[in-house]
């Protein structure tokens, strides 16, 4: 009995001891690749309206037209997230801070916004929880449920955007 005892003891030893030689720890580059891929989220861009919508949302995968992109080519091809929310890709973050520090960036958006300026006396309604705004006499002007009122130039200049890409006249 002291024997088999004995035996089962070596064998369980011999058993750890090789086991614990045999582990491998993943390659650092295996490691660096896994975290840049969780870090890059896939999105559902809506091409209708250029909005992203992040995964396990309402509308991702469900507007009539769109497709499924990166976000940070989303973001490079000029879409805006949904409500504002971003869904956390490490570009995100450095797409957002770029414009504002980066004398260039300022210079390449200053002619789109000059194309598109109309009037900008115009009394617009904001649409603050969509970060659209709508001119008098459309559909949504002053009806929606939570806005405000303001000039074309305020609404343009504090990063609203015109609805349906339309700015007033």
């Amino acid at each position: 009995m002291k024997r088999l005892r004995l035996l089962t003891m070596v064998l369980l030893a011999g058993l750890f001891v090789a086991t614990s030689g045999t582990y491998l720890a993943p390659s650092s580059a295996f490691v660096t690749q896994s975290q840049t891929e969780r870090k890059e989220v896939k999105v559902w861009v809506n091409t209708s309206s250029g909005v992203y919508h992040c995964p396990g949302t309402r509308w991702y995968g469900n507007t009539k037209q769109g497709k499924y992109v990166g976000e940070c080519t989303a973001v490079q091809a000029g879409n805006r997230p949904a409500y504002g929310k971003a869904c956390r890709s490490d570009c995100q973050s450095v797409q957002t801070t770029a414009p504002s520090s980066s004398p260039s960036a300022k210079d390449n958006t200053a002619p789109a916004q000059t194309e598109q300026v109309g009037n900008p006396g115009a009394r617009v309604w904001v649409n603050t929880n969509s970060g659209v705004y709508h001119c008098p006499g459309t559909r949504w002007y002053g009806s929606t449920k939570q806005g405000e009122y303001m000039t074309q130039k305020k609404a343009r200049e504090g990063g609203y955007r015109p609805a349906y890409g339309k700015v007033c006249q």
